[in-house]
């Protein structure tokens, strides 16, 4: 697949292009937010609707994985919405499609073309909070609350047919020719003690995986890049939030627990974690059961989170005109935590 795309210079006009294919109303405003693994921009139509236009990276997913995650969202918004649960919802197009193809000029290539996608979703309100920024024990219980009926949304969805998302094991999240994420070598940038830190996780996190099992309660679909940065919550009254989850460009087949992981990571960088941490186990409870032998596994896998990681940027290395992320640094910065979650577990 083309590893070239649109410059993000020429995006903005990109976006108005597949805004041509929805029925909003006039006048459309498009502001970038952010170039990672996609595009994102804010859309504001009319007199101040809002939506998120995201436009895919060619060679970073596939078609078939953005609709499934499409259909999944448009199936369950509701219930979670009952929860006081918002999750972004697909807009179709004036004719009823959830996705737009898309050809992408390439400067870089003596104007060939490139094929690529993108959709529109519903904005979802609120805003990131941490603790010590707005987000206490209670609000972390809500968190919690919100992953768990996610997961019990996701335990009674029924796909329909040509539903196609990755799985998410061991081999996808930690070997090049299995990746979703269109990955090289991790040799290229691991070696010495990090390369066997690396491989001895994998190995760790692929035995939980097998103890754990593919039974419905233990293996479904799941978010897989559940953290703080992916979280709005909203305070309606003093005990009462609405939580908002977002970016659900990772969903896929995997272990309801490792779901739990990446948020956990988030905690653990926080003096109080032991609170904090409880405070998440206990509204995720609430919900849905989650025994407490469990609980043993979750340093391995918030690990595994920071080295799968790894996989992911240099994934994202190939894909030439990424500027928002420094490669090496993050390799480095996401193996210091594979050790300093470890820790926890001892």
């Amino acid at each position: 697949m083309p590893q070239n795309h649109l410059a993000p210079t020429g995006l903005e006009s990109v976006a108005m292009t597949a805004l041509a294919s929805y029925d909003l109303p006039e006048p459309l405003h498009v502001t970038p937010i952010g170039v990672l693994n996609n595009s994102v921009h804010e859309v504001t139509a009319g007199e101040g609707s809002r939506y998120a236009l995201r436009l895919h990276r060619p060679g970073a997913r596939h078609s078939d994985h953005t609709l499934a995650e499409l259909t999944f969202l448009a199936d369950v918004h509701a219930r979670l919405a009952a929860e006081c649960i918002t999750v972004p919802t697909p807009v179709p197009t004036a004719d009823g499609r959830l996705l737009v193809s898309l050809t992408l000029p390439q400067k870089e290539s003596g104007g060939a073309s490139v094929e690529a996608h993108c959709d529109l979703l519903t904005w979802v309100d609120g805003k990131v909070h941490r603790p010590g920024g707005g987000l206490g024990a209670h609000g972390v219980y809500q968190l919690g609350r919100a992953l768990a009926h996610l997961h019990r949304a996701a335990e009674n969805y029924m796909p329909p047919a040509g539903f196609t998302l990755p799985t998410w094991d061991a081999a996808a999240m930690f070997t090049a020719e299995h990746s979703p994420y269109n990955s090289g070598p991790i040799g290229e940038f691991l070696s010495g003690e990090d390369l066997a830190l690396f491989e001895t996780v994998a190995e760790q996190t692929a035995a939980i995986f097998m103890e754990l099992g593919n039974d419905s309660k233990s293996f479904g679909l799941i978010h897989n890049d559940f953290i703080l940065g992916n979280c709005h919550t909203v305070r309606r009254r003093p005990h009462s939030w609405n939580v908002g989850i977002l970016d659900f460009d990772d969903c896929g087949w995997g272990h309801y627990l490792y779901d739990l992981a990446p948020v956990m990571g988030n905690l653990s960088d926080y003096p109080h974690f032991e609170e904090l941490r409880q405070a998440f186990l206990t509204g995720y409870r609430i919900v849905r059961s989650l025994p407490e032998e469990l609980e043993t596994h979750l340093p391995v896998l918030m690990a595994a989170r920071h080295a799968s990681q790894c996989l992911w940027a240099a994934g994202l290395a190939r894909r030439p005109g990424t500027q928002e992320l420094d490669t090496t640094d993050h390799i480095t910065y996401r193996m210091t935590e594979v050790r300093r979650c470890l820790d926890l577990g001892r």
